[in-house]
């Protein structure tokens, strides 16, 4: 997102469209559309009205749209329990999710079949929107979600992107 520093709502209301959709191209993971289509929405009266700009260009797409986003999103599984991962990793995992360094062989085991199951039956990665997340929640919410159909599993993860959009338009404007 390349902000050095927190910018306010008047630096983002005055930024050029080039800069502007540089700086927010990425708040919706891999798709600048988001942030090209919200230009015209300026000015922006806080943070929370550009977010929810954001939010009304992700409910108007159609279901393959999101999915095509849906499907943008890192695997958060992988990286955290590479069988043959550095010790350095561990921290980071850590960081994702706390409690990930307590997990037994066998539970990470059984995190990453449930997250093949989910991304065999939905065709995209898990994704949860929250800064702080305890490996034990993640655990009981892939086995909950899981359970969705379809429709309502694309549903619920535009949900958890809203979320990270929140996240990462705070973490841009001051």
């Amino acid at each position: 997102m390349f902000v050095t520093h927190q910018l306010s709502i008047e630096e983002v209301n005055n930024l050029l469209s080039e800069s502007f959709v540089r700086i927010f191209g990425n708040i919706v993971e891999h798709y600048p559309a988001a942030a090209i289509s919200i230009l015209k929405c300026r000015p922006f009266s806080d943070a929370n009205s550009l977010v929810q700009a954001i939010y009304d260009v992700l409910d108007t797409l159609r279901v393959n749209e999101k999915e095509s986003i849906l499907q943008q999103y890192p695997d958060i599984f992988d990286s955290l329990f590479a069988c043959y991962r550095p010790v350095i990793l561990e921290k980071e995992a850590e960081e994702t999710f706390s409690g990930t360094s307590q997990l037994s062989a066998e539970d990470k085991r059984k995190l990453m079949e449930l997250n093949t199951r989910y991304k065999e039956k939905y065709g995209f990665p898990f994704i949860i929107g929250t800064k702080k997340n305890n490996v034990y929640n993640v655990f009981s919410e892939i086995m909950l979600r899981l359970q969705n159909s379809r429709e309502d599993e694309i549903h619920r993860a535009i949900r958890e992107v809203k979320n990270i959009v929140y996240l990462r338009v705070h973490d841009i404007i001051c």
